[in-house]
């Protein structure tokens, strides 16, 4: 049996919402472009996460076609967590800054699976 793939929960009310409602202030097509792409690719890596190369430090990205944004995700010990959205032009220091901080939060939540990674 795969591992079952888990959205943490800042993921949708926080990053991707900050997107929609930035680029919703010039172009809603554009805003539900980036929110369909997001769907597409969560319902992919559901099917196999394996889909996008680990990189040294355990992450994997996924870089939007419609918006200059990574999805980073990572295995864990019994989930595949998707961490967060961030935008690609970030400095790479704070992002992981970002993803330290959002994997040892994830770690405290119940039933994360994420003791491990």
């Amino acid at each position: 049996m795969s591992k079952p793939l888990k959205i943490a929960p800042w993921v949708v009310p926080g990053d991707l919402q900050t997107i929609y409602d930035y680029h919703k202030q010039f172009s809603v097509a554009k805003a539900e472009r980036i929110i369909a792409e997001y769907d597409r690719v969560v319902g992919l890596l559901e099917v196999n996460p394996l889909l996008f190369h680990e990189r040294k430090d355990g992450w994997r990205v996924y870089p939007f076609d419609s918006g200059t944004y990574l999805l980073y995700y990572k295995e864990l010990e019994l989930i595949w967590l998707v961490a967060g959205v961030f935008h690609a032009r970030r400095k790479p220091a704070w992002i992981q800054e970002q993803l330290s901080e959002r994997l040892e939060a994830a770690r405290g939540e119940p039933d994360s699976g994420a003791n491990a990674g």
